[in-house]
């Protein structure tokens, strides 16, 4: 039982100290949502909550400068 406590604390010690050090940004995760024009229009018909959440998510990452 202590052996394998003992072998544990070096791994916890070795698993804290990993961190990202690069700066995070908004745009992190975000890519540009561009269906065909035919899936556009069958989620307009269908689904029109979705669309409009397509919408604004591309207005927030074109806002937020994500893409031009």
């Amino acid at each position: 039982m202590k052996r394998s406590l003992l072998l544990m604390l070096p791994l916890c010690a070795a698993l804290t100290a990993c961190q990202t050090t690069s700066k995070q940004s908004v745009c992190d995760g975000f890519k540009k949502l561009t269906p065909s024009l035919e899936t556009t229009i069958a989620i307009l018909r269908k689904d029109r909550p979705f669309a409009d959440q397509v919408a604004s998510h591309n207005r927030f990452g074109s806002s937020q400068g994500c893409w031009k």
